[in-house]
């Protein structure tokens, strides 16, 4: 694989990102305010390869969720569970909304000439993210566990449009994408109910990510779900780190 192949990889997997701003309605004196949400994402992302065809997905978490004035769920409040990180610290293994994004590349192509190295673009296809909601993680989940992310029924699932590039010389890729929420479902955090469809009916995204690294233990590809079915069994041969940021537009 070419190493500009390998940067503009990275690009593809962070369109899976663009899980969910929420919003609150309230219990309590001082409920924090309903408002557009901005999000704040990381997590891995997993490719099968850099063709036409080849399939991602993003496992990941959000570790923020801002409104307007502050935090979506009051001042300064955490999006990890307290009693998970008191003892097993704080990261993917005590989040509590997780995000699962499946995709595959529609097309791809290269921008260079002879005298100048140019870009590798992506168009994703298929794309669509699950928002999952866990109340009490208990420190065991891991990126290369999909099942410790798919918990439960989807609190939210978006319908994703995701354009990726992908600059050798800088050795960084960028994703934009925007997301449609189909669905939700309203759930309680820290005495606030939020449901996506108040804060979050269309989101736009940025991430980055950097250059992939073959993964030692291939994850299989779940060809039980969609849009991963019609090509057959496969493995993710890599992985790569990806973080990125997410804000909510009103929907038309």
């Amino acid at each position: 694989m070419r190493y500009s192949d390998a940067i503009a990889l990275a690009v593809v997997v962070m369109t899976h990102w663009s899980p969910a701003a929420a919003v609150a309605q309230a219990s309590g004196p001082n409920p924090p305010p309903a408002a557009l949400a901005t999000i704040q994402m990381s997590g891995r992302a997993f490719e099968e390869g850099l063709q036409d065809g080849d399939r991602f997905q993003v496992r990941a978490f959000i570790w923020s969720l801002e409104g307007a004035a502050q935090s979506i769920l009051g001042p300064d409040v955490s999006l990890f569970e307290p009693g998970c990180v008191a003892r097993f610290g704080r990261g993917v293994q005590c989040a509590q909304l997780l995000v699962v994004g499946n995709a595959y590349i529609l097309e791809t192509f290269d921008t260079s000439s002879p005298d100048l190295v140019g870009h590798n673009a992506f168009r994703l296809a298929g794309e669509v993210w699950r928002v999952y909601f866990d109340p009490a993680p208990d420190g065991t989940r891991r990126f290369e566990d999909l099942a410790s992310f798919e918990k439960g029924d989807p609190v939210a699932v978006y319908k994703v449009r995701e354009f990726a590039t992908a600059d050798p010389v800088a050795d960084v890729v960028w994703a934009r994408n925007d997301q449609e929420l189909l669905k939700s479902t309203p759930f309680t955090l820290q005495g606030v109910t939020v449901d996506f469809k108040n804060v979050a009916p269309r989101l736009t995204g940025l991430g980055h990510a950097r250059v992939p690294q073959p993964d030692p233990d291939p994850q299989p590809i779940p060809t039980n779900e969609p849009p991963f079915e019609s090509k057959g069994p496969g493995f993710f041969l890599l992985h790569t780190a990806i973080s990125g940021t997410f804000s909510a537009v009103q929907s038309k």
